[in-house]
């Protein structure tokens, strides 16, 4: 209920400040002002203003891009070798030449942004941002370079560092086997120092072998750090090259909004402002009482006298009305069984069992003489079952509620029916039923409910009717006052109009519908449908689907 509040009182300012709108803009278009304030706008400054918004967005998005390539470009370069770095150096380097080569000079930057040659910033632009873009990556590319040499460094260090271990332990090796050899007695002999330069040999190549360890640990220092160095160029954001353009969108919006301040002050003086307001609240109330206003004519003058206007009877063929039998309460299925001579006509989606002995068929339409009504209503395509003594059972296969009944129209028996009633007939074949148009276009009644055909079904034949929650067929008795989208049929003998609603207030407040349809008591049946399709969630559908729905009403269908 607060929602429903809330959107009404929210739908009523709308209208509120359209109607000033509108009434402002009248008094505008009268006067003849509107060329001159429209030419001393600031119009120019607005469109100015979107147009570096949009370079500046445009500008944005190519920098972003440049980011997301600047990163790939960086894991590119880390499996790089020295060579291919050389390589890419170089061509980075031309492009930043090239790139430098067309920067304009200081007078034509100055002059494109005092005039905002829109052309000339977005070129520049965008070669600042594709600069920014050329520096960062041969910065990057340099880094890789140098952590590849140096990778290379520590690979030859490595190298160096084991030959010279294996050096130092061979050295070792010798000496050890001197000592364990019989040729050391000999060497403690005065003049036989064999063993000296054995150990200087050794005592050098271990030396040698200690300095290349320490330079290799350098190496691999290096390598390291130079490795993490060339990581981080690729993580790193592009500038911000769009700050002067950003300064200016400021200054442009703030003109166009101190120069449309200003006419709005003036033109609020100069055309009264007060007085239109006081006459757009005049107009709101007018519309909101409106409504209520018509509901009250309608009740008391409109509807008495269509009360009092002759009821709509339908003539019955050849002078007969043969009583048609009330119907079985509904149920959610039927089973039909065909005897000789019988034809089967169902829609798609209520056929749900039928015997195997029996003989299959389609029919495009239910009647060809009413195409349009056929497809209207969904009569088309229809599964044609024949077979005498099979059974067939009919029942709502995708609508969860609907129920079914079987209603028997005998010899002479006609009843006005809708056709979106209809899931099932049962008919002779070889004297097809037969459906005729009844028009009342100079009926009161029949505008008033804006129904202005009747399809009458005439027997023999047998009717498979469907509804929501149910369909009913019950007697007239003394007579019957339902909601017009719960009658969907009624025997054509009986005399048909209008009754106004039984509450005033239900009505004036827009709870329910100023007039519902009434049967006179006589020798007949109602056909009744407890939840109506044509509502959905307890109220009448509007928009498309409720015109849809007036204009199948209108129509008999």
């Amino acid at each position: 209920m607060l929602g429903k509040v809330i959107g009404w009182f929210g739908r009523k300012t709308v209208l509120y400040i359209a109607l000033i709108l509108a009434i402002f803009g009248y008094a505008l278009w009268t006067s003849g002002d509107v060329q001159r304030i429209w030419q001393r706008s600031q119009y120019l400054n607005q469109q100015q203003a979107r147009d570096l918004e949009r370079i500046i967005k445009e500008a944005e998005g190519h920098q972003r891009n440049l980011e997301t390539r600047l990163k790939y470009e960086g894991e590119s370069a880390r499996k790089d070798g020295v060579e291919e770095l050389d390589r890419k150096i170089s061509g980075t380097q031309r492009e930043i030449a090239r790139l430098n080569s067309k920067k304009p000079d200081t007078l034509s930057t100055g002059l494109s942004m005092a005039t905002l040659d829109m052309d000339a910033l977005q070129r520049e632009q965008m070669r600042q941002i594709n600069l920014a873009f050329l520096e960062r990556k041969l910065k990057g590319l340099k880094h890789a370079k140098d952590a590849a040499e140096k990778v290379s460094n520590r690979e030859s260090a490595h190298r160096d560092a084991v030959d010279k271990r294996k050096s130092c332990n061979d050295a070792k090796a010798a000496v050890l086997a001197f000592d364990h050899s019989w040729t050391a007695t000999i060497d403690r002999l005065p003049f036989r120092n064999r063993r000296a330069p054995l150990v200087n040999n050794m005592n050098k190549k271990c030396n040698d072998a200690e300095s290349a360890k320490k330079e290799f640990d350098d190496a691999r220092l290096a390598a390291s750090k130079g490795l993490s160095h060339s990581q981080a160029w690729m993580k790193n954001d592009l500038p911000d090259t769009t700050k002067n353009l950003k300064s200016r969108l400021i200054e442009e919006r703030e003109a166009a909004e101190d120069t449309i301040s200003a006419r709005a002050d003036w033109a609020w003086t100069h055309y009264e402002g007060e007085i239109i307001l006081k006459r757009a609240l005049v107009a709101l109330i007018l519309i909101i009482a409106s409504p209520f206003l018509i509901r009250i004519f309608a009740w008391f003058v409109l509807a008495p006298l269509a009360m009092r206007r002759t009821s709509i009877r339908l003539s019955v063929p050849d002078g007969r009305g043969t009583a048609i039998a009330p119907a079985a309460p509904s149920r959610s299925s039927v089973t039909v069984r065909l005897q000789e001579g019988e034809e089967l006509l169902v829609r798609q989606d209520y056929l749900q069992t039928t015997s195997e002995m029996s003989v299959h068929d389609h029919r495009w339409l239910l009647d060809w003489k009413k195409p349009l009504t056929s497809i209207a209503t969904g009569l088309t395509v229809l599964t044609r079952v024949r077979g005498q003594g099979n059974a067939t059972s009919i029942s709502a296969t995708r609508e969860g509620l609907a129920e079914v009944t079987l209603l028997e129209l005998p010899e002479g028996g006609a009843c006005v029916l809708q056709p979106r009633a209809l899931a099932a007939v049962v008919q002779p074949i070889k004297r097809p039923m037969r459906i005729t148009s009844h028009w009342r276009l100079g009926s009161l009644n029949a505008w008033l409910t804006f129904q202005l055909r009747y399809l009458v079904f005439h027997g023999p034949s047998r009717l498979i009717l469907k509804g929501g929650r149910g369909v009913r067929v019950e007697p007239a008795a003394q007579g019957r006052v339902f909601g017009q989208d719960q009658l969907v049929g009624f025997s054509a003998n009986l005399a048909y109009s209008v009754a106004r609603t039984e509450t005033f207030w239900p009505y004036f407040l827009g709870r329910q519908q100023l007039l519902k349809d009434r049967v006179m008591a006589g020798d007949g049946v109602l056909i009744v449908e407890e939840a109506p399709s044509t509502v959905h969630r307890g109220e009448v559908r509007r928009g498309l689907e409720g015109m849809i729905d007036a204009g199948m009403k209108a129509f008999g269908m």
